[in-house]
């Protein structure tokens, strides 16, 4: 549990600090998709627009956390049964 919770955060300040990832993110932001999840969630104001992609970055580094962590765990069992 720790470690998700570390691994998300560490993603999170990757999507932040590092450039590369920043501009994906304003990229997949600025897609015909995510104006479509604006208009299916009626987010009409700019704040609203802010909260519904901060849940998505956090919720996208969670989920790759997650997958980091079980790819890690299926590993060690692996290694282990060896």
């Amino acid at each position: 549990m720790v470690v998700l919770l570390g691994l998300t955060c560490g993603l999170l300040l990757v999507v932040r600090f590092y450039q590369p990832a920043t501009r994906l993110m304003q990229h997949a932001v600025s897609t015909a998709l995510w104006q479509r999840l604006y208009g299916l969630f009626h987010v009409e104001t700019a704040l609203g627009r802010e909260q519904l992609i901060l849940i998505g970055i956090v919720l996208s580094c969670f989920l790759l956390a997650l997958l980091i962590q079980l790819l890690a765990l299926w590993l060690m069992n692996r290694v282990r049964r060896r």
